[in-house]
């Protein structure tokens, strides 16, 4: 349904099902009663750019996209995946040494998954000063590089660990893992649709009480959505200093 206004989605989530997202924006057109165009990317720095550069809506930004969206352009946090958070499993190979100064590998550093490895680091007395980092594109490459000898250690996403094969995972040993909760992707408002905020926000929050919101939920594997507002993004700014 084509129309002025518009739903962006962070890459990575469009990337595991892309038709789920789809189906999320007919169920939120719907129950809106406005159409809302969804034109998925396949990269995130694109996707980042063109929210920061075009009017966009509605959006579900990674923790990342979300201080730059709220800083930037005013858009303002409404509802979270309930008890689902984005935090980074830090690697080495199994039965390794992590030397004094190591290479370490990491997606990149435009990911707040890049923070919480640093965070990770300095809690496991590890010297960040010295490491030689290794800017590998996405989570998987970063174990990949470990795997492989091209790094000593790796920042590896929670959900990228979970879906690696116990075997690649036997090759693998954990350093050390956040455990805050601080991160999370989020749906985000614009200005411009403040005054559909609350009624975005119960729609999106009453998903699991309803038969077909349930469906779409479930095709996504999440459990239901909960309300969040500006306060919820105030522990993630100050971990990525922004």
């Amino acid at each position: 349904m084509a129309s002025e206004f518009k739903l962006s989605v962070c890459p990575h989530d469009t990337a595991k099902n892309l038709l789920g997202w789809f189906t999320l924006n007919t169920y939120l057109q719907r129950n809106l009663g406005i159409g809302i165009h969804f034109e998925p990317q396949d990269n995130f720095l694109v996707e980042r750019q063109a929210v920061l550069e075009n009017s966009f809506h509605v959006v579900y930004a990674n923790p990342f996209s979300a201080l730059c969206y709220a800083r930037d352009k005013g858009f303002v946090p409404v509802a979270r995946p309930a008890g689902v958070n984005d935090e980074t499993i830090v690697v080495t190979r199994a039965g390794a040494a992590v030397p004094d100064a190591p290479r370490i590998a990491s997606a990149t550093d435009k990911l707040v998954i890049h923070d919480l490895g640093l965070q990770v680091l300095r809690r496991e007395g590890l010297d960040v000063a010295g490491a030689d980092f290794r800017f590998v594109g996405n989570h998987l490459n970063a174990a990949k590089a470990v795997l492989q000898g091209e790094a000593d250690l790796g920042f590896v996403f929670n959900e990228t660990w979970s879906g690696l094969s116990a075997a690649t995972r036997d090759q693998l040993q954990v350093v050390g893992e956040s455990r805050d909760g601080a991160a999370f992707h989020c749906f985000m408002v614009a200005p411009a649709w403040a005054d559909k905020r609350e009624a975005i926000q119960r729609i999106l929050c009453a998903m699991h009480q309803d038969p077909a919101g349930l469906r779409v939920l479930d095709d996504l594997h999440f459990k239901r959505f909960e309300p969040i507002d500006e306060t919820h993004l105030a522990p993630l700014a100050t971990l990525i200093g922004a």
